[in-house]
Parts: structure tokens; C-alpha cells; sequence
């Protein structure tokens, strides 16, 4: 049974990774922030190991455990008013550091979350590239697999994140929502699709040292323009006038984002949800929640 030291254990993608790396009986580790709030990783507690950072010396940690592999989806977007300091320490300072306690106590295998947003957009996207220099400096010394992830969504997730806000702004009960133009195209991927790839690339490890990249999305990319009017229709709320343009488009906005995911198809990955799948699902299961 091999053992998994899995980062941002609390996070969205992180606790539906976990749930899926539990149906394939992987002994699974969590390491999460003292702040963390924890309760969804408490119900699984005898399944996982839970250990906050501060509470355990992380160099005994690796050297006790002995894991196997290092999953790292930990992230901070910088959305809720972070300092560039936490910003930094988290997308930066701490996985270096699990990096360096992954060389020096044998781990085989580091599976990293990286953006598919340029290093220049922002501090998030910044960081996230810095610590995909050090993995690539590094990679003579384990296997790296970069996997690259587009935009991703599912039902509870944060409402900061693109398709749960525009069905939040649906349901609100407004009768017009404004918008930008919003003629850039994005490759949205349902998160029961994400897991499957994660899954996917453990199947595929091998003892190569190396880095490989591996980009994780549905391979189709929309104007979200017409993704917007696609929730609309499957949310069934007609209602609500869609003003598009009534917004200005962000500085440096990108204007064309979508995955290749030959690499994933060569291992026998395929998408199992279009995005009109994906959405009524989401909506689906948060309806029955309410």
C-alpha cells in the first residue's frame, strides 16, 4: 500500500482528491495549515492521518512516515485580500521545502498543481511558476510530474470561482447581471474529470527520474460568453438579462486557454463529462442539498 503525503487537504481539489485516492486504498497523509479549517478531513479520520503545520517538526514527519509519493494541490490565490508575503509562503517557501525533505528522505514520486496561467498575470500565477523552477532544477534527483490544470469546477465549490459565481449571481434573484464582453475562450473540466486524471498519473508512475508535464483539462475550448448562456439555459432561470459588455475586460486578460491532453490519452484517460453534463450534475446536487 503505498503512502501519499497529499498538501491542501482542505481546499476544493484537495478534498475531492483525497476521497478519490481513499476508493484506491492509498494510505493517505494530510498536511494542512494551522488555520485550516478541518472538519470535512475529521469525518474521514480513521482513514487519513491529519497533521497541522507547526504541531509536528516536518523533518521527522518524512523520516517516521517514509512516504511514497507527494501530492502538492496547495494554493493561495491571493483573492481574499492575502499579503504578498502569504501569498508567496504558500505557493513558494512551503512546497521548496517539501521538495527538500522529499530529496533528502527517498521519496520516489512529487506530483505537482500547477497553473495554466502565465508566470507575468499576478503573484499567485508568479509564485506558482517560481516553484516549477525549482521542481525542474531538482528533477535529476526524483520523478516530477507537472500536471498543468485548466479551469476546474463542481458543485460547493468557493463562489470566488467562475462557474459557482455565475450561478450564484443567477439565483440571487437579480433581474439583469453585468459582464464584460467576455469573448476570451476557456477550457473548463468538471472535478470528478480532474480526479480521474490525478488517479490516471498514479497508475502511470514509474522509477524515472525526470520531470514530466502533463497538462489537465477537457481538451475544448468555449467563448465564455456562450458558457454563461449555457448555465443559463440548464439552470432553467430565464428571467435574468445577461449584460455583456456592461463590464471592462481586466488588464491582461487572456484571451485563449485550453489544455492538450495527449499525454493523459496516451494513458488511457478520457473525460467522462462534456461541460453540459458536468453542469447539470453540479446543479443537480446542490439543488438536493438546499
Amino acid at each position: 500500500m503505498k503512502k501519499i503525503l497529499i498538501t491542501g487537504g482542505t481546499g476544493y481539489l484537495g478534498k475531492n482528491l483525497i476521497q478519490g485516492l481513499l476508493h484506491r486504498d492509498y494510505k493517505v497523509v494530510a498536511l494542512v495549515r494551522a488555520t485550516s479549517n478541518i472538519d470535512f478531513l475529521t469525518n474521514l479520520s480513521n482513514k487519513i492521518s491529519i497533521v497541522r503545520l507547526g504541531d509536528y517538526e516536518l523533518d521527522a514527519l518524512f523520516f517516521e512516515q517514509k512516504f511514497d509519493i507527494i501530492i502538492h494541490t496547495a494554493a493561495n490565490y491571493g483573492r481574499k485580500g492575502e499579503s504578498l508575503t502569504e501569498v508567496v509562503n504558500a505557493n513558494l517557501s512551503l512546497p521548496v521545502q517539501i521538495l527538500d525533505l522529499a530529496i533528502k528522505h527517498g521519496v520516489k514520486s512529487f506530483i505537482n498543481t500547477d497553473t495554466s496561467l502565465p508566470k507575468e498575470l499576478n503573484a499567485y500565477s508568479r509564485s506558482k511558476k517560481q516553484f516549477l523552477e525549482w521542481l525542474e532544477s531538482n528533477a535529476a534527483q526524483l520523478q516530477v510530474v507537472n500536471l498543468q490544470l485548466e479551469y476546474f469546477y463542481g458543485p460547493h465549490d468557493a463562489p470566488s470561482k467562475f462557474i459557482t459565481f455565475v450561478l450564484k449571481e443567477l439565483k440571487s434573484g437579480k433581474t439583469t447581471i453585468d459582464f464584460t464582453a467576455a469573448t476570451p475562450y476557456r477550457d473548463f473540466i468538471y472535478i470528478d474529470d480532474v480526479v480521474s486524471a490525478y488517479l490516471t498519473v498514479l497508475d502511470n508512475l514509474t522509477e524515472k527520474k525526470g520531470i514530466v508535464r502533463i497538462e489537465v483539462g477537457s481538451g475544448k475550448a468555449e467563448m465564455l460568453k456562450d458558457i454563461i448562456e449555457q448555465i443559463q439555459t440548464l439552470s432553467t432561470i430565464k428571467n435574468v438579462k445577461l449584460n455583456f459588455g456592461a463590464l471592462p475586460m481586466r488588464p491582461n486578460e487572456i484571451m485563449h486557454s485550453c489544455a492538450n491532453t495527449q499525454e493523459l490519452q496516451q494513458m488511457g484517460w478520457r473525460p467522462k463529462y462534456t461541460f453540459r453534463e458536468g453542469i447539470l450534475k453540479m446543479i443537480n446536487i446542490e439543488n438536493n442539498a438546499i
